[in-house]
């Protein structure tokens, strides 16, 4: 039987094994300027049906990230609404990829480039591909 508080943390505490994979607001890119930044300067990879926006910065304390889809695209907003949540999933689930590396903090922006809905699995193979060509850059830059 559980006596206080204290115990029943330490019971239902998780294990430290697991990475934190929440993606809080302080996580996501908001800034316009920011974002206007993106796509003027940045670098990009591709790995289709994804195009990755990033520029290196100093100052943050995590990465930042955010999702687009093209109107042109998908004319529905319950469509483009879909497909940025599927993406968002991709990446909460596999940054850690990047997060290993205690340097460089990113802000990205992913934008979807297919004209069909996809399936999860398509989106996340993207996604880890373009994580690790992502933190293959930040290791070449630091050696």
């Amino acid at each position: 039987m559980i006596r206080d508080e204290s115990e029943w943390r330490a019971i239902n505490r998780a294990p430290t094994t697991y990475m934190n994979q929440k993606f809080p607001k302080t996580q996501k890119l908001k800034s316009s300027k920011t974002i206007e930044n993106l796509f003027l300067e940045a670098k990009t990879y591709s790995k289709f049906p994804i195009k990755i926006f990033f520029l290196p910065k100093e100052n943050l304390e995590t990465n930042l990230a955010a999702f687009a889809v093209p109107k042109r695209n998908f004319k529905s907003a319950v469509d483009r609404n879909r497909i940025k949540r599927q993406l968002r999933e991709a990446y909460r689930l596999n940054k850690h990829i990047l997060e290993e590396n205690h340097g460089k903090k990113f802000v990205m922006l992913f934008l979807y480039l297919g004209k069909v809905k996809p399936q999860y699995a398509e989106l996340e193979k993207a996604m880890v591909k373009l994580l690790k060509k992502l933190y293959d850059e930040m290791s070449q830059d630091k050696s």
